[in-house]
């Protein structure tokens, strides 16, 4: 299945604990590989399978715990 690898701003990511929030959501999805979150620059770093799941689908779900991801 083909990978992407993409780097998206998340607004209102201020603390560590919120990336590591952010982090462990993304983890528990499917189809995901790789997270990575950086609060001092409010930048998601995730790598995942193109077929499986979408940057729309990890939008969702971010919403859902009260982060928005510019797409």
């Amino acid at each position: 299945m083909p990978r992407v690898v993409r780097l998206f701003q998340v607004k209102n990511l201020v603390k560590e604990d919120e990336a590591d929030k952010i982090a462990n959501k993304l983890r528990s999805m499917d189809g995901v590989v790789h997270v990575q979150v950086d609060a001092s620059s409010g930048v998601l770093e995730i790598e995942y399978e193109n077929a499986i799941i979408d940057r729309y689908i990890i939008r969702e779900e971010l919403l859902k715990i009260g982060f928005e991801m510019l797409v």
